[in-house]
């Protein structure tokens, strides 16, 4: 399309964008005016320096970096690096969708842990030590507790017996401890053990013990 002006409208040129790159003519009219156009505009046509109707890049936009978003296992691969103490790891962590996607994980561990996942508790309330929420939601989901200690799980010994294998939740402690409690099995006032060698008549008092240490 021939596209026709004069050198009055000629400083409008400067500031056209439009989608297709092209460059822009100049020749005389019969006349005697100049004329600008996306196509030669006849034999004399000249290519004016310095125009174009090529879409201008912002710099301030190109000086920007490209935000790149990343898998799920990216991200936690990243996200460990930047704990590590990789700078660049915790840039690229962030833009690339790693607020996002913690949100999301923090989102349905709290959903979980609402149905009772004890494990999507820790997760999400005690990355930060046992605090009195930890403390409060671990407690409520973990079906075997005491006042600063749940089980997590229990498996059979092989020469007989159970290992309890407990979490202890002391309030205000900054690193969260476990422990296993071995008891064997005819009852007996020394039937459990602790670590440290106390004996105990019950899981529940060596783990109690254990836990407050």
């Amino acid at each position: 399309m021939l596209l026709v002006t004069r050198c009055a409208v000629v400083a409008a040129l400067y500031v056209f964008t439009a989608p297709v790159s092209a460059q822009i003519y100049t020749c005389t009219a019969e006349d005697g005016t100049r004329i600008f156009s996306d196509e030669k505009c006849g034999p004399d046509a000249k290519i004016v320096p310095g125009i174009t109707t090529k879409k201008r890049v912002n710099k301030k936009e190109a000086g920007k970096p490209q935000r790149v978003v990343r898998s799920p296992e990216e991200l936690e691969s990243l996200l460990r690096e930047c704990n590590a103490g990789e700078m660049k790891a915790c840039t690229d962590w962030t833009r690339g969708g790693g607020p996002n996607h913690l949100r999301e994980l923090e989102e349905r561990a709290e959903l979980a842990c609402e149905t009772g996942s004890v494990a999507d508790c820790e997760q999400r309330y005690c990355i930060d030590g046992v605090t009195a929420e930890c403390r409060r939601r671990v407690l409520g989901a973990a079906k075997i507790t005491g006042d600063t200690w749940y089980l997590r799980e229990q498996s059979p010994l092989p020469r007989g017996g159970v290992a309890y294998r407990i979490r202890c939740l002391v309030e205000g402690a900054r690193t969260i401890r476990d422990l296993t409690v071995e008891c064997a099995g005819p009852a007996g006032p020394r039937r459990c053990v602790s670590e440290g060698g106390q004996r105990f008549a019950r899981f529940d008092q060596a783990a109690g013990s254990g836990c407050s240490k």
